[in-house]
């Protein structure tokens, strides 16, 4: 059986991830899944759980040393500019702190579902 490879599968979602953030406004999805109380932070946790968790699976098959830090630094960093560049105006979305706790809250999902898997 042949092994996923980890590096595609986390290059990938990082290119959804970047795409689906950026968008702008005028571009949102059904506006009824938008009714949902705090749907747009549960996607943000989500995305960032198998982000971290791609990336986390992909460098633990290197030598990169303490990966964890690296996803942490990566996926945290990743988020902020992301938010940043919502608010710019060729975006025109908001920049919102609540965004950017939803991100880190996944990243972490996603590193203890890495190593629950792993256990």
């Amino acid at each position: 059986m042949r092994q996923l490879n980890w590096k595609w599968i986390w290059i990938v979602w990082l290119i959804v991830v970047c795409f689906l953030s950026l968008m702008p406004s005028g571009s949102s999805v059904n506006q009824k899944w938008l009714s949902w109380p705090h749907i747009d932070k549960i996607a943000h946790g989500i995305m960032y759980a198998i982000l971290s968790f791609s990336m986390l699976k992909f460098l633990q098959k290197t030598s990169v040393r303490q990966p964890i830090i690296y996803v942490v630094l990566f996926c945290i960093v990743l988020g902020v500019c992301i938010e940043f560049l919502q608010s710019s105006k060729l975006i025109n979305r908001n920049f919102e702190i609540a965004d950017i706790i939803a991100n880190i809250i996944g990243t972490f999902a996603g590193i203890i579902i890495t190593k629950f898997l792993n256990s």
